[in-house]
Parts: C-alpha cells; sequence; structure tokens
C-alpha cells in the first residue's frame, strides 16, 4: 500500500508541556493514531539532563537548531545534525541547550518509556543501532546528472538508514526511488511543492510503498531538503495490546 503525508509545520498549534519535569513545547504533525508515521516538533528548555529512554520503534531525530550532547562518548551535536535509534533501543541522558529545536520522526507510533522503569530492561533490542552526525563534518558533493544541485551524506552508505541533504536551484525535480520501509523528506531552506502544495521548512512529505513518490519540485527560491530514509527495522516494535506498549502510549499522550 502506498502511503503520502504532507506536512505543513507552520500550520500546526504548539503546545506547551513537560515530561519528568523537563520543560518543552511541541507540534504533533503527524500522530500515527491511523497506524501511520508519528512526526513531533521540539523546543525543549535548556536543560543539563533529559531522562534516558527508548521508543518501540526506529526514531530520526533531525537536530534543527541548538545542540545536544549525549553520553558515553556518542557525540556532541549542534544544528543541523542527526540521531537515530532502531527500535527498543535506549538512549541519554542528554543535554539541549541553546535554543534547542528538533524533529522526532517516527515510521509509525513508537510510545516513549523511562529506562528507570525496570520491565523496559528487559525489553532493550541488545543488538538494536544508534548513530549520530553533524552536518558541518561532511562535504558537500556535486549531485551526479545535475550540476547545480549537491548533496552531503548524513549517514555511511552501507548503515541501512540513509539520510542525506539536497541542496537544489529553483524549479529542480528531486526525485529518490521508492522507500519500502518509508522516508521523511524534510524541507531545511527555501520551499518545495509537493503534489499541489508548496511548503516551507521544516514542513516535510512522509513516503512509503513499492512505487516510487512523485518528484519534489523546488520553489523560487530553490530549496536545502533532508531525505531520511528507514529500513527494514521500521517494521519491528511500535504500539501493540502488550503492557509496555501500553505503558510506553499513555506515557507519549502525557506528554504531548
Amino acid at each position: 500500500m502506498q502511503q503520502t503525508y504532507i506536512v505543513d509545520a507552520a500550520k500546526a498549534p504548539w503546545k506547551r508541556s513537560a515530561s519528568e519535569g523537563i520543560a518543552f513545547d511541541c507540534q504533533v504533525l503527524l500522530s500515527g493514531e491511523d497506524g501511520g508515521p508519528e512526526a513531533l516538533r521540539f523546543r525543549f528548555d535548556d536543560c543539563p539532563s533529559v531522562y534516558g529512554h527508548m521508543h518501540l520503534t526506529s526514531q530520526f531525530q533531525l537536530l534543527l537548531n541548538g545542540a545536544m550532547d549525549f553520553p558515553r562518548g556518542v557525540k556532541h551535536l549542534e544544528a543541523l545534525a542527526i540521531h537515530y535509534t532502531d527500535h527498543n533501543t535506549p538512549y541519554g541522558p542528554f543535554a539541549v541547550s541553546r535554543n534547542h529545536e528538533m524533529l522526532v520522526l517516527h515510521p509509525r507510533a513508537g510510545g516513549i518509556i523511562s529506562m528507570a522503569n525496570l520491565n523496559a530492561r528487559r525489553r532493550i533490542n541488545l543488538g538494536g543501532r544508534i548513530f549520530a552526525s553533524l552536518a558541518a563534518d561532511s562535504e558537500w558533493q556535486t549531485l551526479p546528472g545535475a550540476e547545480h544541485s549537491s548533496f552531503k551524506l548524513l549517514m555511511p552508505a552501507d548503515f541501512g538508514p540513509a539520510g542525506v541533504v539536497v541542496k537544489a536551484p529553483a524549479h529542480a525535480a528531486l526525485a529518490l526511488p521508492a522507500a519500502e520501509y518509508g522516508r521523511y523528506e524534510v524541507v531545511l531552506e527555501g520551499s518545495v511543492i509537493a503534489g499541489e502544495q508548496e511548503i516551507g521548512a521544516p514542513g516535510f512529505r512522509y513516503t512509503r510503498g513499492e512505487r516510487d513518490a512523485e518528484p519534489l519540485v523546488t520553489g523560487e527560491q530553490g530549496a536545502s531538503v533532508a531525505f531520511l530514509t528507514f529500513d527494514e527495522d521500521a517494521l519491528e516494535g511500535g504500539i501493540t495490546g502488550e503492557d509496555l506498549s501500553v505503558e510506553a502510549a499513555e506515557a507519549m499522550a502525557r506528554a504531548i
């Protein structure tokens, strides 16, 4: 089944909230309630320790502004940066600072569960992958067949999940192969036409299916777009009817 969602982040309401005493502003951009993807936009208050937790599905965090510091040598991130985890893969605690803002992008509803939960610790995905990188650490390269466009890799080409930023002039068609397990296409600068809708940063399109999606077309000022593609881990985990899943879904609902 082909899935396509187009989101204009400028039209979504903001909510002031907190989780485990950590304060933030949040937009629910996609709820996942229909079985499709879940996407959230967060602006955390400066905080030295956001508690360690995990989600029950794979996740991209796209850092749009500010900084994040992860423990155990994962790394210091400054925008633009990405952080990826497989399902049931814990991370944190981490610090946020300098007008932090990020997108949290799931292939489906994933809930949230604190690692203080002993039952959750028994469900950790011991083989789960975790990866983080700064866009500034990668060099721009010319996009093959498009001499006025360029790209930079945010993740190793053979990692599994993929992350790439493409920068193109006005009226350029940006097309990638079909995304069998789902892909977020996030506008970072400028605007794109998706379907018949023009969206600016940090709006996005989510597409999943066996057919190639229609190309995004850059607007009058051109655009930079992050393409974040899941692999087969997106089929694992998620919200089900079992106890930990119910608890994770309830915790997310309280937070947002």
